[in-house]
């Protein structure tokens, strides 16, 4: 039998530094009903800034995350998308919509949830990938500002630690 989806609780739960790079993520599930990020998306909050739109919780969902967005107009960071396929056509208006803040989207189908270890590893591939610049890189380390790469390698580094926690507690039973 298919669960409900759940439309208890918060309709966005975020964490993370406001200037890091920030991943929103479009749940039409409505996981984090407690408030909270799932357990796989903490550990990359020291680095990165994640917004879990409940799609679900929120009474007119696309002006919701029109708002959640509108919150980067005037912040200078990359901001990522990710969206359980549930969540429809409304994706692709809402990326038409803001093209000019979002740098990169990625859709994952079910019946993998948006909160699975191998779905926070793939987002953090694509972002890594999309931060591999050469020149942009030689550009941030001679003018000696932080480089945003870091961050997301950083970010990585808490995830592969987290998860290796997680299999050995299971491992010891």
């Amino acid at each position: 039998m298919d669960e409900e989806p759940r439309t208890g609780g918060p309709s966005v739960v975020w964490a993370g530094p406001p200037d890091a790079p920030a991943v929103i993520v479009l749940d039409p599930a409505g996981v984090g009903r407690h408030g909270d990020l799932p357990g796989t998306w903490r550990p990359l909050t020291d680095h990165l800034q994640v917004m879990w739109c409940r799609l679900p919780a929120a009474d007119e969902p696309w002006h919701e995350v029109d708002e959640v967005l509108s919150e980067f107009a005037d912040r200078s960071v990359p901001v990522h998308l990710v969206a359980g396929a549930a969540a429809g056509a409304g994706v692709g208006e809402l990326i038409r919509r803001h093209q000019d803040l979002i740098s990169s989207a990625q859709t994952f189908a079910a019946p993998v949830p948006l909160g699975h270890p191998e779905v926070v590893l793939e987002v953090l591939r694509e972002l890594l990938d999309q931060d591999v610049d050469p020149e942009v890189d030689r550009e941030r380390n001679t003018n000696g500002s932080p480089n945003a790469g870091s961050l997301l390698g950083d970010a990585a580094s808490a995830l592969r630690q987290s998860v290796g926690q997680l299999f050995e507690r299971l491992k010891d039973g």
